[in-house]
């Protein structure tokens, strides 16, 4: 499925997700909630400094909208947090606040958003071919051990099943397709597979360890005779770590020029968190995939 399919399924629905943007203001963030919010695809609450909210909304056109009030960056991530838990909002997006400060208000225990899983950061691409491929988890956790990379696949596949894939393939991925005791990243791909074959972990395909070319390439699995249910039609690629994850969704982005949008699975509601060299149009690809996913799950 594209960007531009998945639109169309969002705009289906009767009801219209709120998105609290955290300090809102910034050309780009608002170039995004304009167009998201005059297609039908929001309703922003916009959160922060009120004069420099409502001149841009003014100026980009934006005319149908709530705004609450917060003098700080501080202040409005609090309060843009608040505004999910008191209901008035579904969905959370970072604006012009250090990424920093929103975790901090969304990570504060009982005035938070986290409920009993581990936050993770999933990208998702549209590949040439029309179909999404999701790269997790480059963005917020680090170095994570083999519990952490099951909670990370677990947020992938859900986020995935929302956006219409059943069973998601995903290939855990390493430099090699064999066991090396000398490479961890191969020891948990294998424990992972192994874990999804006895149904710890459901609702996907799950193989590893893979290396890139078998996620991706049937060519590949075959050139090399390697026999996996993923046979290069990986629908998500867990990486090792946050370095590896990083470096192949912005090549993917930057350089491959594909187009993308990214959240943050786990919380009680999908999180976007973007970086401030993000386009508006990845702005915009990730509220979209923000509502695909309150609509999926009615919350």
């Amino acid at each position: 499925m594209s960007f531009a399919a998945l639109k169309k399924n969002v705009l289906k629905s009767n009801t219209i997700p709120r998105i609290a943007i955290a300090y809102a203001e910034g050309e780009e963030i608002f170039t995004a909630v304009a167009e998201a919010a005059g297609a039908g695809i929001c309703a922003p609450v916009l959160v922060g400094r009120e004069t420099p909210m409502r001149e841009l909304a003014e100026r980009f056109a934006l005319k149908d909208f709530d705004l609450v009030p917060a003098p700080t960056p501080e202040a409005a991530a609090e309060k843009a947090v608040e505004t999910v838990r008191e209901g008035r909002a579904d969905m959370l997006m970072k604006g012009k606040v250090p990424t920093s400060t929103l975790l901090k208000a969304v990570l504060r225990e009982n005035t938070g958003l986290r409920g009993s899983r581990l936050l993770s950061h999933v990208v998702v691409i549209e590949q040439p071919n029309g179909r999404f491929l999701a790269i997790t988890d480059g963005g917020l956790n680090i170095n994570p051990g083999l519990k952490e990379k099951a909670a990370i696949l677990e947020n992938a596949v859900e986020l995935l099943v929302s956006l219409g894939v059943a069973t998601p393939k995903v290939a855990v991925l390493s430099a090699v397709e064999l066991v090396n005791p000398d490479i961890p990243s191969t020891l948990d791909a294998a424990q992972l597979s192994q874990m999804a074959a006895r149904g710890q972990i459901k609702g996907a395909v799950v193989d590893g360890p893979l290396a890139l070319d078998l996620a991706v390439s049937a060519q590949a699995c075959k050139l090399k005779q390697v026999d996996t249910p993923i046979a290069g039609e990986a629908d998500i690629l867990l990486v090792p770590d946050l370095v590896s994850g990083n470096l192949l969704g912005k090549s993917l982005i930057y350089i491959a020029g594909f187009a993308s949008g990214g959240i943050v699975m786990g919380a009680t509601c999908p999180i976007i968190l973007l970086s401030r060299s993000d386009s508006a149009q990845e702005k915009l690809n990730s509220i979209i995939l923000g509502a695909a996913y309150v609509h999926h799950t009615g919350h």
